[in-house]
């Protein structure tokens, strides 16, 4: 059996629906994935019962999107029983209202500002709306325009940027942990390591020591910090379905012994 705990649908900045991000687990040869949309619960339903109907096992969760220092640290949240509480879909819900309330500010701002084209409708057909998505948007709706001039409109240095308020490290791990979750920390690669280790001693329970950007010797440097501090192993390919800046499903799978340990953790038969 292979899983894989780190995947992205459109109801975040995936390019797939739920349907076709497990569908093509199946086809990739998983037997449980991960759904964890950034922010986003409200894909999680629909694709645990089609991986019900294609007989794979969809785990219900989330990535939750915190800062510490100047990393942006991800808290992948999965729940005992594969039973998400309210209070996790009324904090989705609180969060897609203030991101599309920044989204669209941010938007009229680049229209007014360079004088391009956008379509609102368009970029509310998902559910959290990322800079990614409005990217996306600016490139349908102005074809004629060059790709570095759009991305700079929607960059950090722009004049219409509106910064997206994230909550700190230990409120992401205080939020989730109120709510029952098992807490991963996801792409630890990506951060400093003096802030993975903060983040550690925070409480957290498992560690994504597998992922397809990892260097050379990270998933060992990973493996023994989880032990140490008594984490189980994650692993994941954050597949989006871009197939430019993240890996194609499966890519990164769990299997044998740690596979079983981190299902049992979560209290789920398969």
């Amino acid at each position: 059996m292979r899983g894989d705990f780190h995947s992205h649908s459109n109801y975040s900045d995936g390019y797939y629906s739920v349907d076709e991000v497990v569908k093509r687990a199946k086809e990739h040869g998983l037997d449980v994935l991960g759904l964890t949309d950034h922010d986003s619960v409200f894909g999680v339903e629909e694709a645990f019962e089609y991986g019900k109907k294609i007989g794979l096992l969809v785990i219900k969760g989330l990535e939750l999107s915190t800062t510490i220092g100047h990393d942006n640290c991800h808290l992948i949240g999965y729940f005992k029983h594969n039973i998400l509480p309210q209070a996790i879909f009324d904090f989705s819900r609180n969060i897609i209202e203030s991101r599309r309330a920044r989204a669209t500010k941010m938007m009229e701002n680049i229209r007014d500002t360079f004088n391009v084209k956008i379509d609102l409708d368009d970029l509310f057909k998902g559910t959290i709306i990322t800079r990614g998505n409005m990217m996306t948007n600016l490139l349908k709706n102005n074809p004629d325009k060059d790709k570095k001039e759009l991305s700079f409109m929607v960059s950090n240095e722009s004049p219409c940027y509106i910064p997206a308020s994230k909550m700190s490290a230990a409120d992401g791990v205080k939020l989730l942990k109120e709510n029952g979750a098992t807490i991963i920390l996801a792409h630890p690669t990506l951060m400093d390591y003096q802030n993975v280790c903060e983040v550690v001693k925070m409480g957290i329970d498992g560690l994504e020591c597998i992922y397809p950007k990892n260097k050379e010797g990270e998933e060992v440097k990973f493996r023994n910090l989880a032990k140490e501090n008594n984490l189980f192993v994650s692993a994941g390919s954050d597949f989006h379905g871009d197939y430019l800046k993240h890996a194609e499903i499966g890519t990164c799978y769990l299997e044998g012994k740690e596979l079983e340990t981190l299902l049992n953790v979560l209290e789920i038969e398969v």
